[in-house]
């Protein structure tokens, strides 16, 4: 079976990181191992939460895996503390990562056209040393722009895209998708950006909108990708596939009188997902 190295925050409550990743990987065969960034009660959108930070135990923890032989087909990280965790990836990935290994990077730093409060300036250029290490990685809009100084105020600019994604692309990442674009002339849906320089192919998928913003949406998403693309999906496929199932699963939790700290109602679509 395949085996995915999962780097990411545990939450006990908000759908998000390792609590979504886990399920998923495991629904799409994949043997998920966690090595967490920190352990919380709830996620932070919530009004109070407990927090235990991990980053003394990252390193010992996953030099057992090292002592003991153990090899990943992928490794995925999602949210980190500090840019002292962004040096612990870099040194898993320098450990770990073999010619076939595919390197997945969310790098969740922002969102809603802001950096997220627990970061300082400087963090997005911490962050570059690790989207360089990265076969694919997955930001959001808002990340995007951290990452490549591009303008939100200018939507779904096809041209300014694929120019700033290229540039970002030559740090190392030939795979990019970016989540969550408005799409102004279409307000009920959000744009998925995909862009491959392996085969220099650019697409679009369109994801249900439902005018909120839900806990865990792009942990979902970059958990099922990484599942497909484990397998050896095409990345458009993959983009395809979570697009999706997010939409279907945004769709359903619309429904119901949840609050977004919860995140979204996927558990009903997980017999939707498989591996042919």
């Amino acid at each position: 079976m395949k085996k995915a190295a999962v780097i990411n925050d545990l939450s006990g409550i908000g759908r998000c990181s390792l609590t979504v990743a886990l399920t998923l990987l495991n629904t799409l065969q994949v043997q998920a191992c966690p090595l967490p960034t920190a352990i919380l009660s709830n996620q932070t959108g919530f009004d109070s939460f407990s927090f235990l930070d991990f980053t003394p135990y990252m390193g010992q923890f996953f030099q057992h895996w090292k002592d003991i032989g153990y090899r990943f087909d992928s490794i995925y990280s999602g949210f980190l503390g500090s840019k002292e965790q962004i040096k612990i990836v870099l040194e898993f990935i320098q450990l770990f990562k073999e010619d076939k290994t595919l390197v997945l990077i969310d790098p969740v730093m922002g969102d809603n056209g802001e950096l997220y409060s627990i970061y300082d300036e400087a963090y997005p250029t911490h962050m570059k040393e690790l989207v360089a290490k990265a076969d694919i990685i997955t930001p959001n809009i808002t990340e995007f722009s951290l990452l490549t100084g591009y303008d939100l105020a200018w939507g779904i600019n096809q041209e300014k895209i694929k120019s700033y994604a290229k540039e970002l692309a030559k740090l190392g990442p030939k795979q990019i998708v970016i989540t969550g674009v408005c799409d102004e002339a279409h307000p009920e849906r959000l744009m998925n950006i995909g862009l491959d320089f392996n085969k220099a192919i650019y697409f679009m998928k369109e994801v249900a909108y439902n005018g909120k913003s839900y806990s865990g949406t792009g942990d979902i998403f970059a958990s099922v990708l990484c599942g497909y693309l484990t397998h050896g999906y095409s990345l458009e496929e993959a983009v395809d596939i979570a697009s999706t199932f997010i939409s279907q699963a945004i769709t359903y939790t619309s429904d119901f009188n949840l609050s977004t700290k919860e995140g979204i109602m996927y558990e009903p679509f997980l017999k939707e997902l498989s591996i042919k």
